[in-house]
């Protein structure tokens, strides 16, 4: 019975997360994040909720009586993705072209507009007002993202997530640890086409009494590992080591995907919790990533 109840608290506390980070993601492009960088994350989210969906419609997962619920939950799944692809659409269009786009039934608004009409005043940065915490337990939210990255990673992928120590504060925010495990997962799958093993582990890094104490975040993999001319360049905007071939092998994307920007925000987000984050090869094959944290005061 515990187990049970333990199950679901980690399935509710994911939903929050999502949820959380889905609203942060809604209102970033009013910060100094770049349209393309929102909807990448973006992406990930709804693929993640996706993900969930599926589970929800296993078998034995709900009973009757609430089952839909999981049907509810696909519909704003597919809502959510038209609104992705409608903000591709809008970065993509001229004025003129926007002013003609589907609305979220599909329908033309070929209602007149008037051009000498007030522009409206940008909205103030709402997410100043969430007051979104910090980490108080880098170990517990890193342990409570399990269940998500392994769907997301796929059954064919051996997932794993261990902690030694690392119960300790950060400066990064649940929702932003969220993006990047997102990210750096998603990236890792996407590279291991035939299935393999992801390891995230956390560890508190040895450090010297009365100096500022660190954890280390490793995701390691056993994919193809990075081209060691792109080892120094995987953090650059718009810099992949997927290639056209990678399609040919069963790799679809939607039109309008960003490419390669998942690591570029993963160290935006690193740098801004005033950390570091450093690409490598793993021996013999396999690609390693190592973010370190510095623990902040409580």
């Amino acid at each position: 019975m515990q187990q049970i109840e333990q199950t679901v608290e980690r399935k509710v506390t994911n939903r929050m997360r999502l949820e959380t980070a889905a609203e942060t993601l809604a209102n970033l492009s009013e910060g100094g994040e770049s349209r393309a960088e929102v909807v990448h994350d973006a992406r990930n989210m709804v693929a993640a909720l996706g993900l969930y969906c599926d589970l929800l419609e296993e078998p034995g997962v709900l009973a009757a009586p609430y089952r839909h619920y999981g049907i509810e939950l696909r519909l704003v799944a597919s809502a959510s993705r038209k609104l992705v692809q409608k903000l591709v659409a809008m970065d993509t269009r001229g004025p003129a072209q926007q002013a003609a786009l589907p609305d979220a039934a599909g329908d033309v608004d070929d209602r007149p507009r008037v051009d000498s009409a007030p522009r409206r005043q940008p909205p103030a940065r709402r997410w100043e007002r969430m007051h979104a915490a910090p980490i108080d337990n880098l170990a517990a939210d890193l342990l409570a993202s399990e269940n998500l990255l392994a769907a997301l990673a796929g059954a064919a992928i051996k997932l794993s997530v261990e902690t030694s120590g690392g119960t300790l504060p950060v400066r990064m925010t649940g929702e932003d640890l969220t993006r990047i495990l997102v990210n750096m997962v998603k990236n890792s799958a996407e590279a291991m086409t035939g299935g393999g093993c992801i390891r995230l582990s956390l560890r508190e890094s040895p450090t010297k009494p009365g100096t500022t104490r660190w954890l280390t975040l490793t995701i390691e993999d056993n994919g193809p590992g990075l081209p060691q001319t792109a080892i120094e360049k995987v953090f650059l905007p718009g810099f992949t080591t997927r290639s056209k071939a990678s399609s040919a092998r069963g790799h679809r994307e939607e039109p309008g995907a960003q490419r390669g920007l998942g690591l570029s925000i993963t160290r935006s987000i690193v740098k801004a919790a005033g950390g570091r984050i450093h690409a490598a090869n793993r021996d013999p094959s396999g690609a390693c990533f190592q973010i370190d944290l510095p623990v902040r005061s409580r």
